[in-house]
């Protein structure tokens, strides 16, 4: 007995911006234009989960629609929470705090932004978003439309890796992910595909 999930990173939004759990613009043309493009095979999805965010859940609406397929918003796939980053350029953010940036992307469970999210707490409901999924049925193929950081700390758990290379897993815009849940409850990459 096996599931299929396959993760959907939301495609780009105007500004660059720090995007976490609060700040929550619209895509843009070619954020639609890169979900789309991803979405266009026949993958055999039998559901599609969203995180509540708009830049996710207005693609993940649409495509249930246009697919006929159930959707269920979990906010436990919401993005980190950022604190006083969030909604700010990435330019002016490294420009003004680029020792803090890297501290966190360094070691994110020891240095969360100012005002943010604890790394812990975002794992925590991560993981058992992560854990409900994985328990969807057998020959189940489930489309999750979340955030990069919600993909990097799946499989995080899933490959067992240490959280100082946690920004070692390059996840763009667009970009998808298989993984494979056994019965076990063990779970394994199948590919992290570049839009």
């Amino acid at each position: 007995m096996s599931c299929i999930i396959d993760l959907l990173r939301h495609g780009e939004v105007d500004g660059g911006l720090c995007l976490g759990n609060a700040s929550d613009p619209p895509l843009n043309a070619r954020g639609w234009s890169q979900m789309r493009d991803a979405t266009s095979i026949d993958a055999g999805w039998q559901a599609v989960v969203s995180s509540p965010l708009q830049r996710c859940r207005a693609f993940a609406e649409e495509l249930a629609a246009r697919l006929d397929l159930p959707l269920r918003i979990d906010a436990r796939l919401a993005e980190l929470g950022f604190g006083a980053w969030e909604g700010r350029p990435w330019t002016e953010l490294y420009a003004s705090h680029a020792e803090a940036l890297l501290r966190f992307q360094r070691t994110p469970g020891d240095n969360p932004a100012p005002g943010g999210e604890h790394f812990a707490d975002f794992e925590g409901r991560v993981r058992m978003a992560w854990a409900e999924l994985g328990h969807q049925g057998e020959n189940r193929q489930v489309l999750v439309v979340c955030h990069a950081g919600i993909i990097r700390a799946i499989l995080r758990q899933v490959l067992e890796m240490p959280l100082t290379s946690l920004f070692r897993i390059d996840v763009p815009h667009g970009g998808l992910t298989r993984l494979v849940c056994e019965a076990d409850g063990t779970a394994r990459l199948v590919f992290h595909r570049q839009p």
